[in-house]
Protein backbone atom coordinates (compact mmCIF):
# COMPACT_ATOMS: atom_id res chain seq x y z
CA UNK A 1 0.00 0.00 0.00
CA UNK A 2 1.06 3.47 -0.84
CA UNK A 3 1.98 5.37 2.01
CA UNK A 4 0.45 8.38 3.51
CA UNK A 5 2.09 11.29 3.02
CA UNK A 6 2.75 14.03 4.91
CA UNK A 7 4.15 17.34 3.90
CA UNK A 8 5.40 19.81 6.94
CA UNK A 9 6.64 23.71 5.74
CA UNK A 10 9.36 24.93 8.16
CA UNK A 11 10.47 28.24 7.10
CA UNK A 12 13.23 28.00 4.82
CA UNK A 13 12.61 24.24 3.64
CA UNK A 14 9.96 22.22 3.04
CA UNK A 15 10.66 18.54 4.56
CA UNK A 16 8.63 15.74 3.66
CA UNK A 17 8.01 12.19 5.39
CA UNK A 18 5.82 9.20 4.57
CA UNK A 19 4.10 8.04 7.81
CA UNK A 20 3.98 4.67 7.18
CA UNK A 21 0.22 3.33 8.22
CA UNK A 22 -1.30 0.02 8.08
CA UNK A 23 -4.65 1.83 6.48
CA UNK A 24 -5.71 5.05 5.33
CA UNK A 25 -6.41 7.92 7.93
CA UNK A 26 -10.12 8.24 6.36
CA UNK A 27 -10.49 4.59 7.51
CA UNK A 28 -12.21 3.82 10.67
CA UNK A 29 -9.39 2.37 12.57
CA UNK A 30 -7.41 5.01 12.34
CA UNK A 31 -7.14 7.33 15.40
CA UNK A 32 -6.48 11.12 14.38
CA UNK A 33 -5.12 14.18 15.43
CA UNK A 34 -8.92 15.49 15.29
CA UNK A 35 -10.33 11.90 17.39
CA UNK A 36 -7.43 12.90 20.35
CA UNK A 37 -8.61 16.56 20.26
CA UNK A 38 -12.13 15.52 20.33
CA UNK A 39 -11.71 12.87 22.77
CA UNK A 40 -10.28 15.62 25.23
CA UNK A 41 -12.80 17.93 24.23
CA UNK A 42 -15.51 15.47 25.46
CA UNK A 43 -13.92 14.62 28.66
CA UNK A 44 -13.55 18.24 29.77
CA UNK A 45 -17.20 19.14 29.19
CA UNK A 46 -17.89 15.37 31.17
CA UNK A 47 -15.39 16.77 34.28
CA UNK A 48 -17.47 20.52 33.94
CA UNK A 49 -20.66 18.27 34.31
CA UNK A 50 -19.20 16.21 37.30
CA UNK A 51 -18.42 19.50 38.97
CA UNK A 52 -21.76 20.65 38.52
CA UNK A 53 -23.13 17.40 39.88
CA UNK A 54 -25.12 16.82 36.87
CA UNK A 55 -23.34 13.30 36.38
CA UNK A 56 -21.86 12.63 39.83
CA UNK A 57 -20.21 9.16 39.95
CA UNK A 58 -18.68 8.14 43.42
CA UNK A 59 -16.57 5.73 41.77
CA UNK A 60 -15.21 7.70 39.28
CA UNK A 61 -13.92 10.41 41.80
CA UNK A 62 -11.62 7.95 43.71
CA UNK A 63 -8.62 7.77 41.36
CA UNK A 64 -5.51 8.48 42.68
CA UNK A 65 -5.24 12.34 41.68
CA UNK A 66 -8.11 12.74 43.95
CA UNK A 67 -6.95 14.97 46.96
CA UNK A 68 -10.38 14.45 48.35
CA UNK A 69 -10.06 12.33 52.14
CA UNK A 70 -12.18 10.01 54.45
CA UNK A 71 -12.47 9.18 57.73
CA UNK A 72 -13.56 5.66 56.84
CA UNK A 73 -14.14 3.62 53.63
CA UNK A 74 -18.17 3.10 52.83
CA UNK A 75 -19.49 0.72 51.11
CA UNK A 76 -20.92 2.24 47.41
CA UNK A 77 -24.35 0.88 46.32
CA UNK A 78 -24.33 -1.06 43.37
CA UNK A 79 -25.74 0.81 40.14
CA UNK A 80 -28.56 -1.18 39.45
CA UNK A 81 -30.75 -3.47 41.52
CA UNK A 82 -29.01 -7.06 42.49
CA UNK A 83 -30.69 -9.25 40.10
CA UNK A 84 -30.50 -6.79 37.16
CA UNK A 85 -27.59 -8.91 35.58
CA UNK A 86 -29.56 -12.18 35.27
CA UNK A 87 -29.16 -14.51 33.74
CA UNK A 88 -25.53 -13.66 33.18
CA UNK A 89 -25.07 -13.16 36.72
CA UNK A 90 -27.36 -14.32 39.12
CA UNK A 91 -29.00 -12.24 41.81
CA UNK A 92 -27.77 -14.68 44.94
CA UNK A 93 -24.27 -14.30 42.95
CA UNK A 94 -24.55 -10.48 43.49
CA UNK A 95 -25.32 -10.53 46.84
CA UNK A 96 -22.82 -13.02 47.84
CA UNK A 97 -20.32 -11.22 45.84
CA UNK A 98 -21.07 -7.57 46.73
CA UNK A 99 -22.88 -8.02 50.07
CA UNK A 100 -20.12 -10.54 51.57
CA UNK A 101 -16.83 -10.44 49.83
CA UNK A 102 -16.43 -7.25 48.75
CA UNK A 103 -18.44 -5.96 52.90
CA UNK A 104 -15.46 -8.06 53.90
CA UNK A 105 -12.81 -5.81 52.52
CA UNK A 106 -14.59 -2.80 53.39
CA UNK A 107 -14.95 -3.93 57.30
CA UNK A 108 -11.42 -4.94 57.34
CA UNK A 109 -9.96 -1.84 55.56
CA UNK A 110 -11.77 0.42 58.03
CA UNK A 111 -10.67 -1.64 61.26
CA UNK A 112 -6.90 -1.39 59.78
CA UNK A 113 -6.66 2.09 59.23
CA UNK A 114 -8.29 3.80 62.39
CA UNK A 115 -6.14 6.34 64.18
CA UNK A 116 -3.33 5.51 61.01
CA UNK A 117 -1.95 8.10 58.70
CA UNK A 118 -3.79 6.38 56.34
CA UNK A 119 -7.11 7.72 58.01
CA UNK A 120 -7.40 10.88 56.24
CA UNK A 121 -6.22 9.71 52.49
CA UNK A 122 -8.78 8.68 49.57
CA UNK A 123 -8.54 5.45 48.63
CA UNK A 124 -6.86 5.94 45.75
CA UNK A 125 -4.41 7.54 47.33
CA UNK A 126 -3.95 4.82 50.31
CA UNK A 127 -4.13 2.34 48.05
CA UNK A 128 -0.85 3.62 45.12
CA UNK A 129 0.94 4.89 48.78
CA UNK A 130 0.58 1.39 50.44
CA UNK A 131 1.60 -0.36 47.56
CA UNK A 132 4.74 0.18 48.32
CA UNK A 133 6.09 0.91 45.00
CA UNK A 134 5.81 -2.51 44.50
CA UNK A 135 8.04 -4.02 46.97
CA UNK A 136 7.00 -7.17 49.01
CA UNK A 137 5.23 -6.97 50.94
CA UNK A 138 3.21 -3.79 50.41
CA UNK A 139 1.74 -1.75 53.64
CA UNK A 140 -1.18 -3.38 55.22
CA UNK A 141 -4.00 -1.73 53.98
CA UNK A 142 -3.02 -2.42 49.97
CA UNK A 143 -5.18 -5.60 49.35
CA UNK A 144 -8.21 -4.54 51.13
CA UNK A 145 -7.84 -1.17 49.63
CA UNK A 146 -6.96 -2.54 45.90
CA UNK A 147 -10.09 -4.90 46.49
CA UNK A 148 -12.24 -2.63 47.37
CA UNK A 149 -11.66 -0.55 44.33
CA UNK A 150 -11.55 -2.94 42.30
CA UNK A 151 -14.98 -4.08 42.81
CA UNK A 152 -16.56 -0.47 42.58
CA UNK A 153 -14.86 -0.50 39.13
CA UNK A 154 -15.56 -3.72 38.15
CA UNK A 155 -19.59 -3.49 39.03
CA UNK A 156 -19.85 -0.33 37.00
CA UNK A 157 -18.27 -1.46 33.99
CA UNK A 158 -21.62 -3.75 33.73
CA UNK A 159 -25.12 -2.84 32.66
CA UNK A 160 -28.50 -4.77 32.34
CA UNK A 161 -28.44 -5.18 28.68
CA UNK A 162 -24.65 -4.32 27.91
CA UNK A 163 -22.51 -5.86 25.86
CA UNK A 164 -22.89 -5.77 21.53
CA UNK A 165 -20.24 -3.48 19.98
CA UNK A 166 -18.25 -0.51 21.05
CA UNK A 167 -19.27 3.46 20.08
CA UNK A 168 -17.54 4.75 17.29
CA UNK A 169 -14.90 6.31 18.72
CA UNK A 170 -14.23 3.38 21.31
CA UNK A 171 -14.09 1.47 18.20
CA UNK A 172 -11.00 3.44 16.56
CA UNK A 173 -8.95 2.95 19.22
CA UNK A 174 -9.84 -1.03 19.48
CA UNK A 175 -9.14 -1.46 15.69
CA UNK A 176 -6.12 0.67 16.08
CA UNK A 177 -4.58 -1.68 18.39
CA UNK A 178 -5.60 -4.73 18.40
CA UNK A 179 -6.14 -5.07 15.12
CA UNK A 180 -10.54 -5.39 15.64
CA UNK A 181 -13.10 -5.95 17.93
CA UNK A 182 -12.77 -9.43 17.39
CA UNK A 183 -9.28 -9.53 18.03
CA UNK A 184 -9.29 -7.24 21.28
CA UNK A 185 -12.06 -10.65 22.75
CA UNK A 186 -9.83 -12.79 21.70
CA UNK A 187 -6.75 -11.06 23.64
CA UNK A 188 -8.74 -10.71 26.25
CA UNK A 189 -9.51 -14.35 26.87
CA UNK A 190 -7.13 -15.27 26.35
CA UNK A 191 -5.61 -13.49 29.21
CA UNK A 192 -8.49 -14.70 31.26
CA UNK A 193 -7.91 -18.06 30.72
CA UNK A 194 -4.37 -17.98 31.30
CA UNK A 195 -4.65 -16.23 34.87
CA UNK A 196 -3.35 -18.68 37.31
CA UNK A 197 -5.37 -17.96 40.69
CA UNK A 198 -7.49 -15.52 42.03
CA UNK A 199 -7.13 -11.84 39.78
CA UNK A 200 -8.54 -9.75 37.43
CA UNK A 201 -7.96 -9.24 33.40
CA UNK A 202 -8.23 -5.47 32.72
CA UNK A 203 -8.78 -3.56 29.20
CA UNK A 204 -6.37 -0.08 30.05
CA UNK A 205 -5.04 3.56 28.38
CA UNK A 206 -1.12 3.48 28.30
CA UNK A 207 -0.04 7.15 28.09
CA UNK A 208 3.28 8.14 26.54
CA UNK A 209 4.71 11.23 25.43
CA UNK A 210 4.47 12.63 21.86
CA UNK A 211 7.61 11.28 19.93
CA UNK A 212 9.41 13.90 18.45
CA UNK A 213 12.01 13.96 15.79
CA UNK A 214 15.24 16.17 15.28
CA UNK A 215 13.48 19.37 12.95
CA UNK A 216 11.45 22.20 13.94
CA UNK A 217 7.89 20.72 13.90
CA UNK A 218 7.14 17.00 15.58
CA UNK A 219 5.38 14.60 12.98
CA UNK A 220 1.83 13.68 14.03
CA UNK A 221 1.13 10.26 15.34
CA UNK A 222 -1.41 8.08 16.52
CA UNK A 223 1.13 6.41 18.68
CA UNK A 224 0.02 9.11 21.69
CA UNK A 225 -1.16 6.26 24.33
CA UNK A 226 -2.66 2.76 23.56
CA UNK A 227 -4.89 0.37 25.03
CA UNK A 228 -3.35 -2.57 26.37
CA UNK A 229 -5.01 -5.78 27.80
CA UNK A 230 -3.05 -7.01 31.15
CA UNK A 231 -4.17 -9.88 33.83
CA UNK A 232 -3.52 -9.20 37.36
CA UNK A 233 -2.45 -11.52 40.17
CA UNK A 234 -5.02 -11.06 43.67
CA UNK A 235 -5.62 -7.37 43.97
CA UNK A 236 -2.87 -5.72 41.47
CA UNK A 237 -4.35 -3.27 39.41
CA UNK A 238 -2.92 -1.03 36.44
CA UNK A 239 -2.87 2.14 38.24
CA UNK A 240 0.24 0.90 40.13
CA UNK A 241 1.81 0.30 36.60
CA UNK A 242 0.87 4.22 36.05
CA UNK A 243 -1.75 2.75 33.60
CA UNK A 244 -5.74 4.18 33.54
CA UNK A 245 -8.25 1.04 34.20
CA UNK A 246 -10.87 1.37 31.70
CA UNK A 247 -12.71 -2.22 31.92
CA UNK A 248 -12.30 -4.75 35.09
CA UNK A 249 -13.25 -8.09 34.42
CA UNK A 250 -13.06 -9.92 38.09
CA UNK A 251 -11.87 -13.96 37.80
CA UNK A 252 -11.21 -14.50 41.26
CA UNK A 253 -13.56 -17.83 41.75
CA UNK A 254 -16.58 -16.63 44.14
CA UNK A 255 -17.27 -14.26 40.78
CA UNK A 256 -18.71 -17.07 39.19
CA UNK A 257 -18.48 -20.32 40.52
CA UNK A 258 -22.36 -20.05 41.92
CA UNK A 259 -23.77 -19.49 38.28
CA UNK A 260 -20.81 -21.32 36.15
CA UNK A 261 -18.56 -23.62 38.24
CA UNK A 262 -15.59 -24.23 36.97
CA UNK A 263 -16.22 -23.20 33.43
CA UNK A 264 -14.30 -19.49 33.75
CA UNK A 265 -14.39 -18.66 29.88
CA UNK A 266 -17.89 -18.69 29.67
CA UNK A 267 -18.55 -16.25 32.41
CA UNK A 268 -16.16 -14.01 30.76
CA UNK A 269 -17.66 -14.22 27.42
CA UNK A 270 -21.14 -13.56 28.72
CA UNK A 271 -19.97 -10.34 30.37
CA UNK A 272 -17.97 -9.45 27.20
CA UNK A 273 -21.06 -10.02 24.79
CA UNK A 274 -23.96 -9.34 26.99
CA UNK A 275 -23.63 -7.08 30.07
CA UNK A 276 -20.57 -4.48 29.77
CA UNK A 277 -20.85 -1.05 29.65
CA UNK A 278 -18.86 0.17 26.46
CA UNK A 279 -20.16 3.87 26.79
CA UNK A 280 -18.77 3.78 30.22
CA UNK A 281 -15.62 2.37 28.76
CA UNK A 282 -15.61 4.95 26.36
CA UNK A 283 -16.49 7.95 28.82
CA UNK A 284 -13.15 6.66 30.88
CA UNK A 285 -11.15 6.28 27.65
CA UNK A 286 -11.86 10.01 27.07
CA UNK A 287 -10.89 10.82 30.94
CA UNK A 288 -7.49 8.95 30.47
CA UNK A 289 -6.68 10.55 27.06
CA UNK A 290 -7.02 14.30 28.93
CA UNK A 291 -5.53 12.78 31.94
CA UNK A 292 -2.18 11.59 30.16
CA UNK A 293 -1.98 15.04 28.04
CA UNK A 294 -2.17 16.99 31.13
CA UNK A 295 0.65 14.71 32.51
CA UNK A 296 2.91 14.88 29.88
CA UNK A 297 2.41 18.47 29.78
CA UNK A 298 2.49 18.96 26.21
CA UNK A 299 -0.73 20.58 24.17
CA UNK A 300 -1.73 18.54 21.04
CA UNK A 301 0.04 17.99 18.11
CA UNK A 302 -1.51 20.90 15.64
CA UNK A 303 -1.35 23.43 18.96
CA UNK A 304 2.54 22.44 19.00
CA UNK A 305 3.36 23.09 15.53
CA UNK A 306 1.50 26.38 15.19
CA UNK A 307 3.85 27.50 18.50
CA UNK A 308 6.99 26.02 16.90
CA UNK A 309 5.75 27.93 13.80
CA UNK A 310 5.36 30.71 15.22
CA UNK A 311 8.79 31.02 17.58
CA UNK A 312 10.37 30.34 14.16
CA UNK A 313 9.21 33.06 12.43
CA UNK A 314 9.88 35.56 15.75
CA UNK A 315 13.25 34.50 15.30
CA UNK A 316 13.92 34.93 12.00
CA UNK A 317 12.43 38.55 12.23
CA UNK A 318 14.22 39.31 15.56
CA UNK A 319 17.62 38.33 13.30
CA UNK A 320 16.68 40.49 10.59
CA UNK A 321 15.60 43.49 12.60
CA UNK A 322 19.13 43.11 14.63
CA UNK A 323 21.26 43.11 11.22
CA UNK A 324 22.29 39.57 12.32
CA UNK A 325 20.98 37.94 9.36
CA UNK A 326 21.24 39.78 5.58
CA UNK A 327 19.75 38.00 2.84
CA UNK A 328 18.38 38.90 -0.42
CA UNK A 329 15.01 39.95 -0.16
CA UNK A 330 12.93 36.38 -1.52
CA UNK A 331 9.93 36.60 -4.58
CA UNK A 332 7.38 35.96 -3.98
CA UNK A 333 6.80 32.16 -4.49
CA UNK A 334 9.66 31.68 -2.10
CA UNK A 335 8.29 33.15 0.99
CA UNK A 336 7.75 30.68 3.85
CA UNK A 337 4.56 29.50 4.13
CA UNK A 338 2.36 30.46 7.00
CA UNK A 339 0.99 26.86 8.17
CA UNK A 340 1.42 23.35 8.06
CA UNK A 341 0.06 21.21 4.77
CA UNK A 342 -1.20 17.86 5.42
CA UNK A 343 -1.85 16.04 2.20
CA UNK A 344 -4.04 13.18 2.03
CA UNK A 345 -3.60 9.87 1.12
CA UNK A 346 -4.04 8.98 -2.69
CA UNK A 347 -3.18 13.03 -3.46
CA UNK A 348 -0.45 14.19 -5.22
CA UNK A 349 2.35 15.78 -3.16
CA UNK A 350 2.91 19.31 -4.25
CA UNK A 351 6.27 20.30 -6.26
Amino acid sequence: MTPRSILLDTGDSRRRWDCQMTRCAGEANVVTEDDMANVAADASTDQAADASGDAADVLESLNPGDDSSVAWIKQQPLPYPADALEPYISKETVEQHWGVHQRGHVDRLNGMIGGSEWERMSIGQMMLASFNEGREPPHAPFFHAAQVWNHDFYWRSMKPGGGGKPPERLLKFINRDFGSYDGMIKQFMDAALTQFGSGWVWLSYKGSKLPHVKSKSPIPSDNYGRLVISKSPNAINPLVWGHSPLLAIDVWEHAYYLDYENRRAEYVSAVLEKLVSWEMVESRLRKAVLRAIERDGHTSPKQRRKQLLSQARSRVGDASTSGEARRRPRSKDQQAPSSVTMVPAGEAVPN
